[in-house]
């Protein structure tokens, strides 16, 4: 087995012994010794990867970050039309928290050093304004109010989202893309539109 399969192998050990103690312990009360000795590994394994607890959550999120940035499409931004055109830019995201939906929870659940549904929303409102810029070609003195649209759309697809995995997980997949694509195309949309064309 080559080191680097034994590094990733052991990191992954450590991470998914960390969620399974966040899911039963509080951030704060989980000590590294009980960690290791979990994971049954020694301290120095453990500080050969990681400098501390704080330093593995941030980890954790940055991971859950980068595949949640591979979700987003903000491309609908741009689409003027049916309903049915905007599917395609919100199942990658429904998907994404359905497939990390213990661990999601797990962390709203959780008092953390990190905020992931904020860096979520961060990421999202960015992409979101970073498209509005390039197809309204936004005016300078217009950007203020472009980056609040980005914000209320991102919030409000996030929202959605977050309420459907925390308190409605009886809601389908499908019915909270319906929910999101009419909030989004009959609510949010049409002001951005009259806002930059």
């Amino acid at each position: 087995m080559s080191e680097d399969l034994r590094v990733t192998k052991t990191r992954q050990n450590i991470q998914m012994t960390f969620i399974r103690l966040l899911e039963q312990c509080r951030f704060q009360d989980i000590t590294i010794k009980q960690l290791i000795q979990e994971c049954q590994i020694n301290r120095s394994t453990f500080y050969r990867n990681y400098e501390d607890k704080y330093d593995l959550i941030q980890k954790i999120a940055d991971e859950l970050l980068v595949q949640f940035q591979k979700a987003i499409n903000p491309g609908f931004i741009a689409l003027n039309g049916k309903k049915e055109n905007y599917i395609s830019y919100f199942s990658p995201i429904l998907h994404f928290f359905e497939q990390k939906k213990a661990i999601l929870k797990m962390m709203a659940r959780q008092t953390l050093p990190v905020n992931i549904f904020d860096e979520m929303h961060m990421i999202y409102s960015h992409a979101l304004f970073e498209e509005l810029c390039e197809n309204y070609h936004i005016h300078p003195n217009s950007e203020k109010k472009a980056v609040y649209f980005s914000q209320i759309i991102a919030s409000n697809i996030l929202t959605a989202v977050k309420w459907w995995q925390l308190e409605s997980s009886q809601t389908s997949e499908k019915e909270i893309l319906e929910m999101i694509v009419l909030t989004v195309t009959k609510g949010i949309l049409p002001s951005l539109y009259e806002q930059f064309w």
